[in-house]
């Protein structure tokens, strides 16, 4: 009779070791975005596995400590069972079969069934594994104060734990395949996106000598002619130096003709709005946000010491997610076009970035945003007509130079 309620016993433990087991893999394999989307929904159940996600280091460590109390409370029970049997050799026996069934029933067919259908499982087992994590509460604090009191506090830093985070999100990009033919294209906006943070408005921002203004110094006729001629629908006006910008102009604001105006001067003047301008510390997703919060799409870039850099666009930060955007007024034209040689010829001041983005290479960490900046940060010097530089990926010639700056260049690939 002991040995029947002895064998009920173990085969009982063996049930909840692999309860406990599978639990443990449903916790950690089941998808937070769906359970948040179950809430939503009002399943109750969703709710608990939301708390249970939540509070996922405790849980966990509440199943590894019961799992631990069963299995050993039914290798023990085993171990008396086959004792009375066989004994000295049933210690033996008892560890052999209980390994074999521990390892089939409480571990591999449990953990399986989890991995296969977490989001079942985690809603199914849920309740349960709440509340033995509340009554077990007391046990697990000990447990996690010595566990902290080993590691590192560096170890628990927050800033560590978000760039785990994002390197998680950038995998789970990585792993991601969908049947639509343009799923590449959606995976290199996502990383674009978490690459948004990591990028400074100085990486891509329009040089100030690219930026077309108008002097507001100038007579209406030219400024008139001026603005009809431009292709830009933002136009920066300056005083007494193109640097020193007073103000930006929204020509879709001018709704008449002002050739036909007597006071036309004075209408523009009362549409130009002050200019915004930010530091070139400043990371486009911190801008992304601001241009949204403050409805605006044009900046100026300046330095720590107040100098004008250039301007930085929505529509510039847009195409690091989305790639080069070609509207009506757009020249399509491909900057770096190789050549019959397989040269690519073109002016200084073009953008670092580009470069490599055209040719699908990671940028290198420079401080320059052009590729004029990014040889004389390698050279150290204005390099001479025909001397060259190289990086990881390109070789430099310098095809012409002033005694202040290169202005045009010959790049080849390494």
């Amino acid at each position: 009779m002991i040995s029947l309620i002895l064998l009920c016993l173990i085969i009982f433990l063996v049930l909840l070791s692999g309860f406990l087991s599978g639990s443990e893999t449903a916790i950690t394999a089941t998808s937070k975005a769906r359970i948040i989307y179950q809430v939503k929904r009002g399943n109750q159940k969703a709710k608990y596995v939301l708390k249970i996600l939540d509070n996922k280091d405790n849980v966990i460590s509440s199943l590894l400590l019961s799992n631990n109390l069963v299995n050993i409370l039914a290798s023990s029970l085993a171990t008396a069972f086959f004792y009375d049997l066989f004994g000295v050799k049933g210690i033996f026996y008892s560890t052999l079969i209980m390994t074999v069934v521990l390892v089939i029933f409480a571990e591999v067919l449990p953990k399986t069934y989890a991995i296969n259908r977490p989001t079942r499982t985690a809603l199914l087992i849920s309740p349960i594994i709440f509340y033995l994590n509340k009554s077990l509460f007391i046990f697990i604090f000990f447990i996690n104060l010595i566990v902290r009191s080993i590691f590192r506090k560096s170890e628990n830093d927050p800033k560590n734990r978000d760039i785990q985070s994002e390197e998680e999100l950038k995998g789970v990009i990585d792993l991601y395949r969908t049947s639509n033919p343009d799923y590449l294209t959606e995976k290199d906006m996502l990383q674009s996106i978490l690459q948004l943070n990591d990028i400074t408005v100085r990486e891509i921002f329009t040089h100030r000598k690219n930026i077309f203004s108008i002097d507001s110094n100038l007579e209406t006729k030219k400024i008139i002619d001026q603005i009809n001629s431009s292709r830009f629908t933002r136009i920066p006006f300056w005083k007494k130096d193109p640097e020193n910008i007073i103000g930006v102009l929204n020509v879709r604001t001018l709704n008449i003709d002002l050739k036909n105006h007597d006071k036309s001067k004075e209408i523009i003047f009362d549409k130009i709005i002050k200019p915004w301008f930010i530091p070139d510390t400043t990371n486009l997703l911190e801008q992304l946000v601001e241009f949204r919060k403050r409805n605006e799409h044009l900046a100026f870039v300046v330095d720590e010491y107040g100098e004008l850099l250039g301007l930085i666009t929505l529509e510039d930060i847009i195409e690091e997610i989305v790639g080069e955007i070609v509207d009506e007024i757009d020249i399509p034209e491909n900057d770096f076009k190789l050549n019959n040689q397989g040269k690519i010829i073109v002016n200084g001041e073009k953008n670092l970035r580009d470069l490599y983005k055209s040719f699908d290479l990671e940028p290198p960490e420079s401080e320059s945003s052009t590729i004029a900046g990014h040889i004389l940060e390698i050279a150290k010097k204005i390099p001479f007509y025909g001397e060259e530089v190289k990086d990881e990926s390109f070789n430099y010639k310098v095809l012409s130079h002033s005694r202040k700056q290169i202005s045009k260049i010959e790049i080849s690939k390494n």
